[in-house]
């Protein structure tokens, strides 16, 4: 993590990036994982973001790739429909609604003895 830390802190997200997706991302959607990221290893759990944040976080980087896919492929109908399906998606953190979301355990947003 300190290698990917010093790129995010320094601004090369690239130098992190796996080349195979050989610039078929969106460079909003990384920055918004790779912060999220270096606050989930903070050393103290006060800092860190909660579970739903990452989830959150997680729904709008899919949400930004889906949509700078569409344009991509020149399917404006496909943006706007993405847009309205992630706003009420990310509005509930629902994330068995569609399978193109993360499935995350229940257990996982438990909190437990360490």
């Amino acid at each position: 993590m300190i290698y990917a830390k010093l790129h995010i802190e320094s601004g090369d997200i690239q130098g992190i990036i796996d080349p195979s997706l050989r610039n078929k991302y969106d460079m909003q959607s990384m920055w918004k994982i790779a912060e999220k990221a270096l606050m989930c290893v903070q050393p103290h759990g006060s800092m860190r973001p909660s579970i739903s944040e990452i989830i959150k976080e997680i729904q709008d980087a899919i949400s930004i790739e889906r949509e700078a896919e569409a344009v991509r492929e020149g399917n404006s109908d496909d943006i706007s429909r993405q847009s309205v399906h992630s706003c009420l998606n990310i509005g509930s953190l629902d994330l068995a609604a569609s399978e193109h979301y993360l499935s995350v355990d229940d257990s996982l947003t438990k909190p437990t003895a360490r």
